[in-house]
């Protein structure tokens, strides 16, 4: 029986729309989506892909779109078409609604204690399981952090670029991580909640 792992897809294509209060630029792989939020640019170099900035008025399609292809590439390859439609996606709802995560303080002896500068830059995590040592974490460009105002023991994370500010709420999380004890009975540590947008479109 033939393998169907090993055969070739001719062509994969998908479209993303760019909408009209978002200015987007294409240039060898490297995509800068602007918004009213800010400015985000990834490069998908390490991708082989074909990424074009297209206007369509078709039926089917009508506006500023991104043509995403992968030509004569296997069943893996395939798939980063969604991959690359969903990032890019991502960046349009980050430079327009913009993302927040919510991140919630749990101990049961000692109290976790959080100093966070003004400008919300980095996150000095103190007396986790009693321990001297201070662990700090620093947000990556376009991110900030921030002290919940209604509710005690909560973070506010905010960016435009939602693999930066995933990666840096991981990193809280982990700079208070138990160790070699038992986590069903060793509960501390910092906790992603909630994940929302700063401003949601209405629907």
């Amino acid at each position: 029986k033939e393998d169907i792992s090993k055969m070739k897809t001719m062509l994969a294509e998908d479209w993303i729309e760019v909408p009209s209060d978002v200015t987007c630029t294409v240039n060898a792989r490297k995509v800068t989506i602007k918004g009213k939020r800010g400015e985000v640019t990834k490069d998908f170099s390490h991708i082989a892909c074909e990424l074009k900035r297209m206007n369509q008025s078709t039926k089917k399609r009508n506006g500023l779109f991104i043509r995403i292809r992968i030509w004569f590439g296997g069943a893996k390859q395939a798939c980063a078409v969604n991959t690359l439609k969903s990032s890019i996606g991502n960046m349009v709802i980050g430079v327009t609604e913009g993302f927040r995560y919510k991140m919630r303080l749990v101990h049961a002896h000692f109290p976790i204690n959080v100093v966070i500068p003004k400008d919300g830059s980095e996150i000095t995590v103190k007396n986790f399981l009693g321990g001297k040592q201070d662990k700090i974490v620093k947000m990556k460009a376009g991110t900030t952090v921030k002290q919940s105002a209604d509710v005690k023991g909560e973070l506010i994370f905010d960016g435009i670029d939602n693999a930066a500010l995933s990666q840096c709420c991981s990193q809280v999380k982990q700079v208070c991580r138990v160790g070699r004890k038992d986590e069903r009975k060793f509960l501390d540590g910092i906790f992603v909640s909630q994940k929302t947008k700063i401003e949601p479109k209405e629907l």
